[in-house]
């Protein structure tokens, strides 16, 4: 438990450096699974280590080590973890239980903001809804229902082949659902912050996703980052109307996100350069990095049994101690 307890925290950190890369260097449908998988997993693994560094400091307390029937001096003397790095994982735990909260609350309304928006707009799943308005935008509204937004404007500046490699970017949001990716990889962030970099990867490979998705449709690359381009230029804000409601990560999945043209400006330059092609080795990379987790949760649950074991059996020999001599007193 020594070095193991602390290895996830380790992998984040590692994993978090790491992701502004692997998003663009592996093909982007790999990318986010990969990114959003590996977000999960080190959540998952890091919320479970937070617990226990925690759970070996309030399990020295009376109430508890009687409610465990365990020895609290024996636990304290054979604990390896310092108290210091226990209360510093308790406070941590508790700030990010917020944050956490506030995600999935954020989250629930995201979505009931999407089906009632979907509702209004009206048509089928999947349809292209065309709305009134000065502004030139486009969005992919994800949820049960979910349809394709844009304006006339947009539609009527666009040259048939780039409208359609815009409403094919689109379709493909909607049709690997890249919100839910997005969703997960943006939930692990709040459980962990070091996973941020992640959850902002799986943003870019989903928006890349569809880029490339957009191009097997049109069969031509420049004509999606040609539209890609002109789309940037034109938009200046977020979704009008309700739409404004949506927040992250279940917010509509524009073409562009105009607050980060420097992200706008890598996706052309991939459109214009070859398909991205598979990295075997960069994929083993992060699988290595995972197993290195999912043993280093084994072995901390292994020694927090042993830990816990240990000191309930010393517990029970001295009650059973105890009770020995009462009953020798007794005879007596």
């Amino acid at each position: 438990m020594h070095v193991a307890i602390y290895l996830p925290l380790l992998v984040a950190a590692v994993l978090g450096a790491t992701a502004p890369h692997l998003s663009r260097a592996l093909p982007p449908a790999t990318a986010t699974r990969l990114l959003a998988g590996a977000a999960v997993a080190t959540a998952t693994a890091t919320s479970f280590v937070l617990g226990v560094l925690t759970f070996t400091l309030v399990a020295e307390f009376g109430p508890v080590a009687r409610l465990g029937s365990w020895s609290t001096s024996r636990l304290d003397a054979s604990n390896p973890v310092p108290d210091g790095a226990s209360v510093a994982a308790g406070a941590t735990v508790c700030v990010l239980a917020f944050f956490v909260v506030r995600a999935v609350v954020r989250s629930v309304r995201a979505t009931l903001a999407a089906r009632r928006l979907c509702t209004e707009l009206g048509g089928e799943p999947g349809d292209l809804v065309v709305i009134d308005g000065p502004d030139v935008r486009v969005f992919a509204l994800p949820a049960l229902r979910g349809r394709i937004v844009a304006t006339r404007p947009l539609l009527a500046a666009l040259p048939a082949d780039e409208r359609r490699a815009v409403l094919a970017h689109e379709t493909a949001h909607l049709r690997n659902h890249h919100h839910r990716y997005r969703l997960a990889a943006d939930l692990a962030a709040a459980v962990n912050p070091l996973l941020r970099p992640l959850a902002r990867g799986v943003d870019y490979a989903t928006e890349r996703w569809a880029d490339e998705a957009a191009a097997g449709t049109v069969g031509d690359r420049r004509v999606v980052a040609r539209a890609l381009a002109r789309c940037g230029l034109g938009l200046r804000h977020s979704a009008p109307g309700a739409a404004e409601a949506l927040h992250r990560p279940s917010e509509p999945s524009r073409l562009v996100h105009p607050a980060e043209p420097s992200r706008l400006v890598r996706r052309v330059e991939a459109l214009l350069a070859p398909a991205p092609r598979h990295r075997p080795l960069l994929v083993a990379g992060v699988a290595a990095l995972l197993v290195v987790t999912m043993v280093a949760v084994a072995e901390t649950q292994r020694d927090t049994e042993h830990l816990f074991e240990n000191a309930s059996h010393n517990a029970a020999v001295a009650h059973s101690a105890a009770a020995h001599s009462a009953a020798e007193g007794g005879l007596g």
